[in-house]
């Protein structure tokens, strides 16, 4: 019992002066039960959050040199070196190279059909990245309500003892017990405010991602569409079916004639 009274040891270790500990272990305590639950949304939020920063690292999305190597497309067409290029998409595990691959792999048979390709498989990538991002919506929007809950549980406590005798009486009593019940309010405010700026972050970084990678996409599938190389061969592969088989024709009619 005396661990809901007296703040644990390690609370108060270190460089953390002892009487701040105490009185943020009794702001904890005093919210009751919900402020168990503001907590653990507290922690769901930080988890989210170091994951997502993580994951959506410029690296692991739009890595700089396949970056370079799309807007570049042109000249490496025209001087027929994309064998650099080819290499870092079969290697690269980037959502931008999985991109890259549906638009550049030659399977699709107009410019039209291969938009239509890379569309989805941009809608698929996007998806993933926005991966937890619903947990921190969930959190904003449960962690003020918990707070008002635990505090009007609190007012219903308080004002339920006004009527107990002396004690039930005392308006010093009745305010600290209205002060406590706030408590949660504040907990939960102050988990939500955080949670709300790192969903922003992270929501405006991926669609600066999305959009980037629709302007390259975009130049890559007008270059590859309109250039003799989507006639001959894809990027590090085969020649495209298109090719192929007008190749076939053409070695047919020799042989014929």
């Amino acid at each position: 019992m005396s661990l809901f009274i007296n703040p644990p040891e390690w609370l108060g270790a270190g460089v953390i002066d002892p009487g701040a500990a105490a009185k943020v272990w009794d702001f904890l305590i005093s919210g009751g039960f919900f402020m168990a639950f503001i907590g653990l949304c507290s922690v769901i939020a930080v988890s989210v959050a170091i994951h997502r920063a993580f994951a959506l690292r410029r690296a692991r999305v739009l890595p700089a040199h396949l970056e370079n190597e799309l807007a570049q497309l042109e000249r490496l067409v025209a001087e027929d070196d994309t064998a650099r290029l080819g290499s870092i998409l079969a290697t690269s595990d980037s959502t931008l190279a999985k991109v890259a691959c549906v638009a550049l792999s030659g399977e699709h048979a107009t410019r039209d059909e291969a938009a239509a390709a890379v569309e989805v498989t941009a809608r698929e990538e996007v998806v993933k990245l926005q991966s937890g991002i619903a947990v921190l919506e969930v959190v904003i929007t449960i962690a003020p309500l918990l707070g008002l809950l635990g505090t009007v549980s609190g007012l219903v406590r308080v004002f339920g003892t006004l009527g107990d005798g002396a004690a039930g009486g005392d308006p010093a009593l009745v305010a600290r017990g209205i002060a406590e019940a706030l408590n949660t309010t504040i907990a939960g405010l102050a988990v939500a405010v955080p949670t709300v700026i790192a969903h922003s972050y992270f929501t405006k970084k991926i669609e600066r991602f999305a959009v980037r990678m629709e302007v390259l996409m975009g130049m890559a599938l007008a270059v590859y569409y309109r250039s003799a190389f989507f006639m001959n061969e894809t990027v590090g592969g085969p020649g495209v079916p298109g090719g192929q088989a007008a190749a076939a024709a053409a070695g047919s009619s020799a042989v014929e004639g």
